[in-house]
């Protein structure tokens, strides 16, 4: 049976909080779904499909990618629109590209990427989706800065199994991986 993987930061709980709050306090926009507190994460390694038989050795590699990089701190700063360019599809909280950060999804990548990012706009952008909008949004651009910026430390990165359904994603922890190999 195929395992849908990927990696994530979780945010903590007041947070996320602050954060859907802030998004939902945008006016103007079009019809949009918010997503659910326990879900607003950010991603920095969508993994696919993996059979089951391949989990230790997934589990392992993220293991080996937190190792020797410390806790830091990371700062959400601004709400954008996502994608960039074409109609946006979704509300999501920007965060700062504090140097572990970046080196970890690096790793990350390098350890569990089945295909590389060709397209310069496919660049890791990093953000935890809030909301999605129900249709098109033509037009609809936010590029706004937080009122005050929300900041929290990063001490694991979690490795996740989504469970596709009907009525949405389920997602459930297959293991937590401490940062610094602690």
């Amino acid at each position: 049976m195929a395992l849908r993987l990927f990696v994530s930061i979780d945010p903590p709980p007041e947070c996320v909080a602050a954060l859907l709050s802030a998004a939902d306090e945008i006016e103007g926009l079009p019809e949009r779904r918010p997503t659910p507190p326990e879900h607003v994460h950010l991603t920095l390694q969508f993994i696919g499909d993996r059979a089951e038989r391949e989990l230790d050795e997934t589990v392992e590699s993220i293991r080996r990618s937190a190792g020797g990089i410390g806790p830091f701190a990371l700062r959400t700063e601004r709400l954008i629109t996502l994608p960039r360019r074409g109609p946006a599809r979704l509300i999501a909280a920007e965060t700062d590209s504090p140097a572990p950060l970046l080196e970890l999804q690096r790793r990350l990548a390098h350890r569990l990427a089945r295909r590389t990012r060709q397209d310069a706009g496919d660049r890791f952008t990093p953000h935890m989706t809030l909301a999605r909008f129900r249709g098109e949004a033509r037009g609809v651009r936010i590029d706004a800065p937080l009122a005050a910026p929300i900041e929290f430390d990063v001490r694991e990165i979690v490795l996740k199994r989504s469970v596709l359904h009907p009525n949405g994603a389920e997602h459930r922890v297959v293991e937590r991986a401490r940062l610094g190999g602690a």
